[in-house]
C-alpha cells in the first residue's frame, strides 16, 4: 500500500519542533535588538563627545550649561538656542565662527532614540546624561570629558 501524506503524529512532532525553536529564537532576537539600540545610542554619544572635544580644542572651553545651549553651539545655531561662543570671532586654531561640529540631522536622529538629555558644565568639565526606554527597561547613559560613557539599567 502506498502512503500519500503525513500522519497526524508526524505533523504534531514537526509543529512541536517549530514551537521549541521559536521559544529559543524569539527571546534571543529581542535581546539582540535591545543591545543594538543601546549600542546605537552609545555611538551617537561618542559622536557628540568628539564634537565637544573638537569644540573645546577650537575655543579652549566647552559649551555653556544646558542641552539647548550645547546643541546651538555644536550645530552653529541650526538647533537649540543660547549660543554665545560659536557665534562670531576666531577660534584658537584660527577658524572663523560659526563652525558646525556635528550635523543637525545627527542630533535630531539621536534625540529620537532617547527620552531626555541633560548637559551640565561644572568647573570646566561637562557631564552629558541621556535616558532611554528600551525593551521595557530604562537605560541611563552618562558621558564625561574624554568620551567616557557609562551605562546603567533600571
Amino acid at each position: 500500500m502506498e502512503r500519500k501524506g503525513f500522519t497526524l503524529i508526524e505533523l504534531m512532532i514537526v509543529i512541536a519542533i517549530i514551537i521549541i525553536l521559536a521559544a529559543i529564537a524569539i527571546p534571543n532576537y529581542l535581546r539582540m535588538t535591545e543591545r543594538a539600540k543601546v549600542s546605537a545610542i552609545e555611538s551617537d554619544l561618542k559622536a557628540i563627545g568628539t564634537a565637544l572635544e573638537t569644540f573645546n580644542t577650537d575655543w579652549a572651553q566647552y559649551p555653556g550649561t544646558g542641552w539647548d545651549v550645547c546643541k546651538a553651539e555644536l550645530t552653529a545655531g541650526a538647533l537649540g538656542s543660547g549660543a554665545t561662543i560659536n557665534v562670531s570671532g576666531t577660534t584658537v586654531t584660527g577658524e572663523k565662527a560659526p563652525i558646525t561640529y556635528i550635523t543637525p540631522q545627527a542630533i535630531t536622529a539621536y534625540e529620537k532614540k532617547v527620552t531626555s538629555t541633560t548637559y551640565t558644565l561644572t568647573s570646566g568639565a561637562y557631564n552629558l546624561t541621556a535616558t532611554a526606554s528600551i525593551g521595557g527597561k530604562t537605560y541611563t547613559f552618562t558621558m564625561t570629558p574624554g568620551g567616557q560613557i557609562t551605562v546603567s539599567q533600571s
